[in-house]
């Protein structure tokens, strides 16, 4: 699969302030608080529930879900 491919969770890594709440809130584990960067990614976007969980409890609004 190519990058960026099947897209369903997209950060903005220039909004996130790493706070970890969408990490903690995320029934299926899918995202973590990558250590070099201090930033939300995504492990595994074919497991999103896409409940919007995450975009909602995220302050600065770095997360949509498509």
């Amino acid at each position: 699969m190519k990058e960026g491919m099947n897209k369903v969770v997209i950060i903005d890594e220039s909004l996130c302030i790493g706070c970890g709440a969408c990490v903690e809130l995320c029934p299926k584990k899918i995202l973590y608080i990558d250590k070099n960067s201090g930033k939300c990614k995504v492990n595994d976007e074919t497991k999103c529930d896409r409940l919007r969980g995450c975009v909602k409890i995220c302050s600065v609004e770095a997360i949509k879900i498509i």
